[in-house]
């Protein structure tokens, strides 16, 4: 009878080990695919510096561009997607067969798993339509232009660079990829992209005043998905 007692209390015990150890596999799984990147996500580029690329992620797009009938400089690699393979968000600036005003565009590349490189997607980034309902300044009048050095950052422009670090102050701070366009008013507006220490990607716009004063006037989260050219 005792052995059969003991056969008993043993048996229990191995079930409720077994039942433990199952806990420690399925939130170890849980952990796994919580750490694991989203499939078809879009994700900002992580340890990206605006001002020097990756030799690899600069390599990638200059080869695909050498096949392209566009003129384009490349600034920055944006943004990264996890497909079969890879996507590659670049922010590049120049001209198009079509269009021989230089401008911003995003171009996206795809990588597949044998580490091949094509353009699926070219998408010209229109400055008048990445605002929000906010004024984009006093007494707009003047018309958006362009505004491109074909360089990463604003650095080329101490007005933008200086008016832009005197309103980077908020609980979110940006970091400028690259100068888009400016506006000529009572003062001036200005649009530039931006990183968010947040790791979003914003249009961040702003004024400056004749008196040299400085504010914010949007900043908005940019839809990197609408900009893939998928």
């Amino acid at each position: 009878m005792r052995k059969i007692s003991l056969i008993i209390t043993i048996l229990a015990a191995v079930a409720i080990l077994a039942s433990v150890f199952s806990g420690f596999q399925t939130k170890a799984a849980s952990n796994t695919a919580n750490q694991s990147p989203k499939l078809g996500g879009w994700s900002l580029a992580e340890n990206n510096n605006p001002v020097m690329m990756s030799d690899k992620d600069s390599t990638r797009i200059k080869n695909v561009l050498k096949n392209s009938d566009a003129d384009f400089t490349a600034l920055d690699l944006v943004a990264t997607q996890v497909v079969s393979g890879a996507n590659y968000m670049y922010l590049v600036y120049g001209t198009t067969a079509d269009n021989t005003v230089p401008g911003y565009y995003f171009v996206t590349v795809y990588e597949d798993t044998k580490g091949n490189d094509t353009i699926i997607g070219t998408t010209p980034i229109d400055v008048t339509s990445i605002q929000t309902g906010t004024p984009l300044g006093k007494g707009a009048t003047g018309g958006w232009a362009v505004r491109g050095s074909g360089k990463p950052g604003m650095l080329p422009d101490e007005n933008a660079m200086a008016s832009f670090d005197a309103i980077n102050n908020g609980d979110v701070m940006y970091n400028p990829i690259a100068l888009l366009a400016t506006q000529v008013v009572s003062g001036t507006n200005y649009k530039a992209l931006c990183r968010g220490n947040d790791n979003n990607l914003y249009v961040v716009t702003w004024y400056k005043d004749l008196q040299g004063g400085a504010s914010l006037t949007s900043a908005e989260c940019v839809n990197i998905g609408a900009y893939s050219g998928l």
